[in-house]
């Protein structure tokens, strides 16, 4: 029994360093305005280590750390704001759909919740800032082609992963 606790304390130990991982990430993108996207982006890659590594249930509590943290202390709330909102539980959402749903239906389901997410952020910008419609439509658009361009990233950086940096790394636990 002891050792289930040993094993469980290195695990949260080794979340909450990739936590704070990714929140120094977050904060790089907040500093450097024009890379808001890409450090939430990079960020979730942390999540999608700690879902290799751990399983979701430690994927979804760095997820959580992440999005508390960063929405808190960094001060430009919008890469916090897109990692909370969509690419920060998109790796434990990929894992799922992956696993669950038929091969046909997987990229509906994927872009059906990215689609969800940008227009429900795009509503609650309208109520800050007045857009022109064709600026939205191209975020859309924007925001679809880099899913796509991420999910695929994810798919090879995790092969690439298991098959390589795992052996290297010796992360036991």
């Amino acid at each position: 029994m002891a050792t289930s606790h040993t094993e469980n304390t290195k695990k949260l130990a080794f979340t909450a360093v990739l936590s704070a991982l990714a929140v120094v990430i977050l904060y790089v993108g907040a500093l450097l305005d024009v890379l808001d996207l890409s450090s939430a982006a990079f960020a979730s890659l942390c999540v999608l280590w700690l879902l290799c590594e751990f399983g979701t249930r430690f994927a979804l509590l760095g997820y959580a750390i992440v999005s508390a943290l960063s929405l808190l202390l960094l001060p430009s709330k919008t890469g916090a704001l897109l990692f909370a909102v969509f690419l920060g539980y998109y790796p434990v959402l990929k894992y799922w759909i992956e696993r669950k749903i038929p091969r046909f239906f997987q990229w509906w389901l994927k872009l059906a919740v990215l689609n969800a997410a940008v227009v429900g952020m795009l509503f609650l910008v309208r109520y800050v800032m007045v857009d022109p419609l064709w600026l939205e439509i191209a975020t859309l658009v924007g925001c679809n082609i880099s899913f796509v361009l991420l999910d695929i990233l994810m798919d090879r950086l995790l092969r690439l992963y298991v098959r390589v940096w795992r052996k290297k790394l010796h992360i036991r636990f």
